[in-house]
């Protein structure tokens, strides 16, 4: 096995730029039922009926990796997950064997010029979202890559991740969801390959281009529900525990909207807030984290795990008590 991972090419690049295990050798690897659950827990884990619900908010939801890092200090691995946008990123890759070490190891080299695929550019990326997404040099190439029937790359990186794996294979059972443009409906994904589910959730508004599979047109499931309770239940649990990492709205001063950019953003705002505040009280275990960081600051990965994994022990015997509620 050593062997073999020594062998491995070096430019192999994951999500977050650095090197990550391929298909082939993730198949030469333990199963992520073993990593996870180990022979003696597997079955306990699966019959148990309550869910971990992963809500989107970008850097905010590295707080999800603390998380998972306490459940797993306690013994509890959530037999069913549910995720959009960031959550369904670090849920899906948790459920295929993705310990939070790693998981952490690979959001520490994330930033939304690498998602967005400006790493390789020569374009000056500023600090501020809203800076950003007013270049108008990055405005032309995101309609431009929107247009194009061609390679994913982000697609490609997720494959690379997590192989050909099929979400029903998964030993935990996972769903995420995502918004088709030319429906206006909400996607939700319980079957098939757990990269384009992931690529579909992720797609933030006007930052990723949307996923393209079939005739759908596939952006961030944040949009209309940013806290997936209902599919959580669909998928048989009978109890819910959500780590709240959403920012509450607040008033912006009319002076600010200074251009479209800047209230299309607002825009996004308001109705991810929406859709986040409006399915909360759906689930039976809330417990508010509430990062300080702004969604696309990925310069404090350590200090906002931190918090998820402090927070969640901190009322780790309310989840307990969930869990033994759940039967």
């Amino acid at each position: 096995m050593q062997d073999k991972m020594k062998e491995e090419k070096p430019d192999k690049q994951g999500l977050a730029g650095s090197p990550v295990r391929t298909a082939e050798t993730r198949a030469e690897a333990p199963g992520a039922r073993d990593r996870l659950f180990g022979p003696n827990k597997s079955a306990t884990c699966e019959s148990g009926r309550w869910a971990l619900v992963l809500m989107g908010g970008g850097a905010r939801g590295l707080a999800h990796i603390g998380v998972l890092k306490a459940l797993l200090e306690n013994d509890l691995v959530p037999p069913i997950i549910t995720g959009t946008s960031m959550g369904a990123i670090l849920g899906g890759l948790f459920a295929a064997g993705y310990f939070p070490p790693e998981l952490e190891k690979l959001s520490r080299q994330l930033s939304y010029s690498r998602v967005a695929g400006l790493r390789k550019t020569k374009i000056p990326v500023p600090d501020k979202l809203v800076d950003y997404l007013m270049l108008e040099s990055y405005q032309k190439r995101l309609l431009r890559r929107i247009g194009l029937e061609k390679g994913d790359p982000l697609e490609k990186s997720l494959r690379q991740l997590v192989g050909e794996t099929l979400i029903e294979e998964l030993p935990i059972r996972f769903g995420c969801n995502a918004v088709d443009l030319v429906s206006g409906r909400e996607i939700n994904f319980t079957s098939g390959p757990l990269y384009r589910a992931l690529r579909a959730s992720m797609a933030f508004p006007f930052v990723i281009e949307p996923a393209r599979f079939g005739g759908q047109l596939l952006v961030d499931g944040g949009l209309l529900n940013n806290c997936p309770v209902r599919l959580a239940r669909e998928l048989g649990a009978t109890k819910v525990f959500v780590p709240d990492v959403h920012r509450p709205l607040k008033k912006m001063p009319a002076r600010h909207f200074d251009s479209s950019f800047i209230m299309v953003h607002r825009l996004v705002q308001v109705v991810l807030a929406d859709s986040t505040e409006g399915r909360l009280p759906e689930a039976d275990l809330v417990i508010n984290i509430n990062p300080n960081v702004d969604t696309f600051d990925f310069t404090s990965v350590r200090r906002v795990v931190n918090l998820g994994q402090r927070v969640t022990l901190e009322n780790i015997e309310a989840i307990k008590e969930l869990v033994r509620a759940a039967g």
